[in-house]
């Protein structure tokens, strides 16, 4: 495993590490609407020593070949807009998609544009097998990231997850290496 966090490119985003003057920003953008409704382990609130904690730790997380996390930043403004993290499972050779973008900059693809790179990333350079993810059955919006970049529908876990007292169904999407080069 690589020791310093990768930076990756796309056609409009660069996704790279978050550094701690960005903790603000992250802090206003975590607390936006829908983030911590639609995610598993974001809190809420979303304090800015979470923020803080969370960008201190990400280099670690990377090392320890546990956890991917990058900040999506507009390329041609710097802007953070939201975060893309892989989980990584090393013994099974799998990643976990994971992230979020921030209310104002929603419904423009980078979802999409970042999860790719990621998996791509994982594919080419973590030599991963399989990446996967899942979203609650009402988060319409992820499902249709995770199915524009590839992943195939592999079922619901019905009632899988308890969040804010209320049990949720699981969307569970993942792609196989040999899946993934065909479609490149």
């Amino acid at each position: 495993m690589p020791t310093a966090l990768p930076q990756l490119s796309t056609p409009r985003l660069l996704l790279r590490a978050l550094e701690m003057d960005q903790a603000e920003v992250l802090f206003m953008l975590a607390n936006g609407p829908k983030i911590a409704d639609n995610t598993a382990n974001i809190p809420s609130p979303y304090t800015l020593e979470t923020a803080q904690d969370f960008i201190a730790a990400a280099a670690d997380k990377y090392r320890a070949g546990e956890l991917l996390n990058l900040g999506m930043h507009v390329r041609e403004t710097g802007e953070l807009v939201g975060i893309v993290s892989l989980r990584l499972n090393a013994r099974h050779h799998a990643g976990h998609l994971g992230g979020w973008v921030a209310a104002h900059a929603r419904n423009l693809g980078y979802a999409a544009e970042a999860a790719s790179a990621m998996m791509g990333f994982g594919f080419t350079e973590l030599g991963l097998q399989r990446v996967g993810s899942q979203c609650f059955g009402r988060n319409k919006e992820s499902a249709r990231v995770m199915e524009k970049i590839g992943l195939r529908y592999e079922g619901c876990l019905r009632q899988a997850f308890l969040k804010n007292g209320v049990y949720e169904d699981l969307l569970g999407f993942a792609t196989v290496r040999e899946d993934w080069e065909r479609a490149l």
